[in-house]
């Protein structure tokens, strides 16, 4: 059998075992039931803490000044993990543990969501060592890691820390400081406003940013920049792609851009060289102002004036 008539079988087998694994997914998502929930009368600013093991977890605000707590399960996961929900001083403790060690539950296609309202002005910690997990119209501090699922917020505010090890981080119009990190997947953020940290060692970087420092890297994707306001200073660094900046024409800035394996295209109107290499150039915008600084080892970078 020759190479190509290999290759499309083995083509064709995964596909065979993704779609079986969609399948089984769909399934178990269908055959959840709700299996406990609670409510707590809380204050603004107090914390809900959910713990999980391979959990897809879900926070949102309503009007209500109380935090309310459903969790979803197979019957599978029902009998083999064990379901905490308890109110530690100004905690709200969500806990979904598997029972015993690893050998007792391999293999047996356990399934939970766990649901939670709280308070507008509320701060969200989550842990889940396989879901995914959505924050919505919530204003906190947020601390959030998944080791093999997404993260999305959308329209929240405050200070971010997310991290995954597995998947997409994805930010739909966020305020306050932000630090994201993912080993896998790509990082999206749009109308975002504050300082942000964005790393990923395997997807590509999509920054829609006002008002803030900006610091980016990925070791294996393109990124691309649409930045607003004042420079506070932007650093994007790739190893295998091209990085695309659009700039207001009023930002100042001192620039370095460096590239070993692409082009360098500068369109900025208001730009004095001051060096210029076959690979290198660096310059004032506007004067100058905080750095500008854009490096990849493997494309192109283009500078593009709004």
């Amino acid at each position: 059998m020759n190479s190509s008539i290999q290759y499309n079988l083995l083509k064709k087998m995964l596909v065979v075992i993704s779609l079986i694994m969609i399948s089984a997914s769909l399934s178990l998502a269908d055959n959840l039931k709700l299996i406990r929930e609670k409510s707590f009368q809380v204050k603004d600013w107090q914390s809900v803490y959910v713990n999980t093991s391979g959990a897809d977890v879900k926070v949102e605000s309503w009007d209500k000044p109380e935090v309310y707590v459903k969790i979803f399960a197979n019957s599978r996961a029902e009998s083999k993990m064990k379901f905490d929900i308890y109110q530690e001083g100004d905690v709200v403790k969500v806990i979904a543990k598997k029972r015993g060690s690893m050998f007792s539950w391999f293999g047996n296609n356990l399934s939970v969501r766990v649901e939670v309202m709280t308070p507008k002005n509320f701060n969200p910690h989550v842990e889940t060592s396989g879901g995914d997990i959505n924050v919505a119209n919530l204003v906190g501090d947020f601390k959030l890691d998944t080791s093999g699922g997404d993260i999305t917020l959308s329209n929240t505010n405050g200070k971010l820390k997310a991290e995954t090890s597995g998947g997409d981080i994805t930010l739909d119009k966020h305020k306050g400081v932000m630090s994201l990190s993912t080993s896998g997947g790509d990082i999206k953020c749009e109308e975002t406003n504050g300082d942000l940290h964005a790393e990923t060692s395997g997807g590509n970087i999509n920054i829609d940013l006002t008002d803030g420092k900006l610091f980016a890297e990925t070791s294996g994707g393109d990124i691309a920049i649409n930045y607003t306001g004042p420079n506070k200073g932007i650093e994007a660094s790739t190893s295998g792609g091209e990085i695309q900046i659009k700039l207001p024409a009023d930002f100042k800035a001192k620039v370095h851009l460096e590239t070993s394996g692409g082009e360098i295209s500068n369109n900025f109107s208001n730009s004095k060289l001051k060096r210029v290499r076959r690979s290198e150039v660096d310059a004032e915008f506007n004067g100058g102002g905080s750095v500008l600084k854009l490096e990849t080892t493997g494309g192109d970078i283009i500078v593009s004036q709004k």
